[in-house]
């Protein structure tokens, strides 16, 4: 798939997108003091004791639960699960519709970035095979961006329904970016057949998975 140059993912005109005892006494003191003074001292130390304890305890649970609440970074889903799998993303993700004898691997190599590829039945996930891919990468701007790209030499924009644009670098490009007004997600679409992604950015066949 080809990378883009940005900092969360896609094409940009710059490169800025797959990780954490006590000191010991020195000696003993030569008296305790009075008795309420000492049964306060006991008190405040057993005070601290079980602080520091239900302190760990919290530390202890707190790492459980966010080792438990962790999306996989890899995963192989069915339609009927693939919005599932987007819980919790916090930008639209897209995808290039239902397709028959797949199943959609969804991965997010870095924070800001989700990718769904249509993976063949049968095929392992992480294959590293090339298979139809389509990346989201949050990025602010990602629609000024894309018509920026497509003013290059050789390069081709496109019109997409709803007010959006497409870009590649050519009729022959393996990948191809679309971006949408208001939405700050930069589309990639990758297709091993040259000229086939640009060709899906134009039919509309690009859409959020919903």
């Amino acid at each position: 798939m080809e990378k883009s140059s940005s900092k969360k993912g896609g094409p940009s005109k710059e490169k800025g997108a797959a990780s954490k005892p006590p000191a010991k006494p020195t000696g003993k003191t030569s008296r305790l003091g009075p008795p309420h003074l000492v049964a306060i001292g006991l008190a405040v130390v057993a005070v601290l004791v079980l602080w520091l304890l239900l302190s760990g305890d919290d530390g202890d649970s707190g790492e459980a639960e966010s080792t438990q609440a962790a999306a996989p970074a890899v995963q192989v889903v069915s339609e009927s699960d693939l919005l599932g799998a987007m819980k919790g993303v916090g930008y639209p993700v897209y995808w290039a519709g239902p397709r028959t004898g797949v199943e959609y691997e969804v991965s997010r190599p870095e924070e800001g970035q989700t990718f769904v590829r249509y993976l063949p039945k049968g095929e392992e996930a992480g294959s590293e095979k090339p298979f139809l891919t389509v990346g989201s990468y949050q990025q602010p701007d990602a629609l000024a961006s894309i018509r920026e790209l497509g003013q290059k030499p050789g390069a081709i924009l496109v019109k997409v329904a709803g007010g959006g644009a497409g870009y590649a670098d050519g009729a022959e490009a393996t990948s191809a970016y679309l971006a949408f007004p208001g939405v700050e997600t930069q589309v990639e679409v990758y297709d091993p057949h040259p000229g086939r992604a640009l060709g899906l950015i134009r039919s509309g066949a690009i859409v959020p998975v919903s």
